[in-house]
């Protein structure tokens, strides 16, 4: 039994020592022919780099990127550094540009030894473009290879970047603007599950969401915030993935963003926004649609779509809006003046200090209240009415003072003459009532 304990420990033990001996091949082979001179020159170059002495750190480095490329990580992560010195103070073009393929060369040789090729791109992208901006077709496509391998662990300058690199591009006519709203919509798409990924972390979400309306900016002032171009591009990847919320919301803020109100008209975009609608429930989400059906004159779905979100909608004072929303379709699109004055009526319910409520009411007295009564003066004291809601709306709201005065002195003119009065028999300040769909109590004013 002892003979056979002590056959295994021995075993045991010279296992343990091959392995530790492979380990240690392994280890000398990183550093290359010479192990021992690396060794030294990795920590000369260590040293001047944390004296940040990048001049004379780069010898001893350069001897290291030649001689043992393997031995440490760090040969890449601090080469940048000690090349943008370098290139920086460069006294002539040759040695800049000399020391800018080295930098290039730099980012390859990481990839190779060290792989993370998507990220490690990305940051070699944004070197090219700040040393050879004229090389800007070569930094496109490889931030585009960066983003297709590192997806939604892109770096957010690359993003950028990138997004920018895209716009120049399309005016240049390098790229058609099917290509940029294609990279628009996978760069603002990465950028919000980051956005979202990062909630609690205040800083991250902000400096994130300033990149974010940055890349949209750009977008959105570009030829390929085009209707026609959206359409077709998303109109396919709508049918295929109706309930994705991101992607919902994507295409409807791009088509929002286009500042083309036809596209608002859109099938796409009327069936994004009910498919909002149905993932969401919201009021947001049903005043989207109701705007929509708004737009397209759809007056019933777009009354419905209203309701709902006064229904779902909480706040009073937004609840006005939308009320106010629906008063303008009224009186603007279909010339139905009661109505239109009904929902005016309602969103000086849900806040009464509502004044261009007050001043959608008199317009609509004016419009469609001539007709009011048989005799004359009936047909001009609806004018009283009318400059009526025009005072309420300056005293209740003073922001409208300015609008509601120019209609007070426009409308006080159609005032009935003290002389056509007299004959029906009424005087200055006499209680009168104008009636039919208005049925408003006034008092008689003359024109001066």
């Amino acid at each position: 039994m002892k003979t056979v304990f002590f056959k295994r420990a021995f075993l045991i033990m010279l296992g343990s020592a091959l392995g530790s001996m492979t380990l240690n091949a392994q280890e000398d082979s990183n550093f290359g022919s010479n192990p021992d001179e690396c060794k030294v020159k990795l920590s000369t170059y260590t040293e001047f780099f944390k004296q940040e002495n990048y001049h004379d750190a780069y010898p001893a480095w350069t001897w290291c990127i030649k001689n043992c490329p393997a031995s440490t990580k760090n040969l890449y992560i601090h080469g940048p550094t000690i090349l943008d010195y370098l290139i920086s103070n460069a006294k002539d073009q040759n040695t800049k540009e000399s020391y800018i393929d080295t930098l290039m060369m730099v980012y390859d040789m990481r990839i190779k030894y060290y792989n993370e090729e998507g990220k490690v791109l990305g940051r070699k992208a944004n070197d090219l473009l700040k040393y050879r901006p004229d090389s800007i077709k070569q930094a496109y496509n490889i931030y585009k290879r960066s983003i297709e391998l590192t997806g939604n662990s892109s770096e957010s300058s690359v993003l950028g970047y990138f997004m920018n690199v895209s716009v120049i591009l399309l005016k240049s006519g390098d790229l058609s603007k099917e290509t940029v709203v294609e990279n628009y919509s996978t760069v603002s798409e990465i950028l919000d599950k980051q956005i979202a990924a990062a909630a609690g972390d205040d800083k991250t979400v902000e400096r994130l969401s300033k990149i974010n309306e940055k890349v949209e900016e750009m977008f959105v002032n570009t030829p390929a915030a085009d209707c026609e171009a959206i359409i077709t591009i998303f109109t396919p990847k709508y049918e295929a993935n109706k309930t994705d919320l991101v992607l919902l919301q994507k295409i409807a803020k791009l088509i929002e963003k286009t500042k083309n109100q036809d596209c608002l008209t859109t099938d796409l975009y009327a069936s994004v926004s009910e498919s909002l609608y149905v993932l969401e429930k919201d009021a947001e989400s049903a005043h989207k649609i109701a705007k929509v059906y708004f737009i397209k004159n759809n007056t019933e779905k777009a009354e419905f779509y209203y309701n709902e979100a006064i229904r779902l909608q909480s706040d009073e004072k937004q609840k006005a809006d939308l009320y106010y929303e629906l008063a303008t379709l009224y009186f603007g699109n279909l010339k139905m003046f009661a109505k239109s004055r009904d929902f005016a009526r309602k969103a000086l319910a849900s806040d009464p200090n509502y004044g261009k409520a007050y001043l959608l009411i008199g317009k609509c007295y004016a419009s469609g209240g001539s007709g009011c009564g048989e005799t004359e003066l009936d047909k001009v004291a609806v004018y009283w009415v009318v400059v009526d809601q025009f005072q309420k709306a300056k005293s209740a709201d003073p922001s409208v003072s300015e609008e509601a005065n120019e209609l007070i002195r426009k409308y006080s003119g159609y005032f009935p003459t003290q002389e056509k009065a007299f004959w029906y028999n009424v005087s200055e300040g006499q209680p009168y009532t104008v009636g039919c769909w208005i049925n408003e109590s006034t008092t008689a004013r003359f024109i001066q």
